[in-house]
């Protein structure tokens, strides 16, 4: 008994400190509260959480779009180097429509402006570059 509460008394501690040092939690709420100014004078209409746990991975989602509005899309990650959130913006057809990353400059942008010019499903992929886990959010506005 005695070397049980020993034993537990060398891991409990080795456990919590290990615990301190890990990634912290991939909380929506977090990434909402830090990047939903980003929207600006559009109107909040939903948050699409992106969590990709294996490599290769995607987060797929769908929204109907109305003809005459214009829609921003925040992306809003980890913002760790090497790890940043690739989304793809795609209308009905699913043809490209938009990608927040620019592959020739390898620039990211924070958002993805659309004005729609016709209502209809439009599809969006997220995943992170490298092909590595991550997660983030999607802020989705509007605005006529």
């Amino acid at each position: 008994m005695k070397k049980k509460l020993i034993l537990g008394m060398l891991v409990l501690p080795v456990s919590v400190a290990f615990l301190s040092f890990a990634n912290p939690p991939c909380e929506s709420d977090e990434f909402v509260d830090s990047c939903a100014p980003a929207l600006g004078d559009y109107t909040f209409i939903k948050t699409f959480n992106v969590s990709v746990n294996k490599a290769g991975d995607k987060t797929e989602y769908s929204y109907v779009f109305s003809r005459g509005s214009e829609y921003r899309i925040v992306i809003c990650d980890q913002n760790e180097s090497g790890k940043k959130m690739i989304v793809n913006f795609y209308d009905r057809g699913k043809k490209l429509i938009a990608s927040n990353y620019l592959k020739s400059s390898k620039k990211f942008f924070p958002t993805i402006n659309y004005q729609c010019s016709a209502t209809g499903v439009y599809y969006v992929e997220a995943f992170f570059e490298g092909e590595k886990n991550g997660c983030g959010v999607n802020i989705l506005g509007f605005k006529k």
